[in-house]
C-alpha cells in the first residue's frame, strides 16, 4: 500500500466523506462532502460562500474528514486531520472540471460560479482495513509508514 493507492481509494471509491469542523463558538459540526480530487498535494472539496461550512473553514482552518467503504468481507477507513486553505473559484475548473459532481451539487450556474475550492494541504493521515488488519499512517505532502 502508498499514499497513491490510499488516495485513489478515498476518492474513487469511498467519494463522500464526513468533514467535521468548529464555529467561532467552538461548537462542533459534521457534515458529508464530496471528495473532488485526492492525491499527494491533499484532498479537494468545494463550497459555496453562502454555507455556514465556509464561514466555519474561515474562522478555523483546523478539520478532521473521514470516510468508511464496505464491501464483501473489506472493511476500509481513511481518516485525515489537518489544516485548510481556500484556493478560490477560479481553480473550480482546473481541480474539479471533470467531477460531475460539481453540477449535482450546484446545478445552477450562478451557484458553480460562486462554489470555491479548499485543499487540506497539511496533516496526518491514518488508513486501517479493519477486516484484514493493515494499519498505515501517512502526511499529506509526505511519507507512509506502517503501524
Amino acid at each position: 500500500m502508498n499514499i497513491e493507492k490510499i488516495m485513489d481509494i478515498f476518492q474513487n471509491d469511498m467519494k463522500v466523506a464526513v468533514l467535521a469542523t468548529v464555529d467561532n463558538e467552538n461548537k462542533p459540526h459534521a457534515r458529508h462532502v464530496h471528495v473532488g480530487l485526492a492525491n499527494d498535494k491533499g484532498i479537494f472539496f468545494m463550497t459555496n460562500p453562502k454555507t455556514k461550512l465556509y464561514q466555519q473553514l474561515q474562522d478555523n482552518k483546523a478539520v478532521a474528514m473521514t470516510a468508511m467503504k464496505e464491501e464483501d468481507y473489506l472493511i476500509q477507513v481513511i481518516r485525515i486531520e489537518g489544516k485548510v486553505r481556500e484556493l478560490g473559484k477560479e481553480k473550480l475548473t482546473e481541480i474539479l472540471g471533470n467531477n460531475p459532481y460539481v453540477e449535482i451539487v450546484y446545478p445552477d450556474q450562478a451557484d458553480q460560479v460562486g462554489a470555491q475550492v479548499f485543499q487540506i494541504y497539511e496533516g496526518k493521515g491514518f488508513y486501517h482495513s479493519m477486516t484484514q488488519g493493515h494499519k498505515y499512517e501517512f502526511e499529506i505532502g509526505g511519507k507512509l509508514s506502517k503501524m
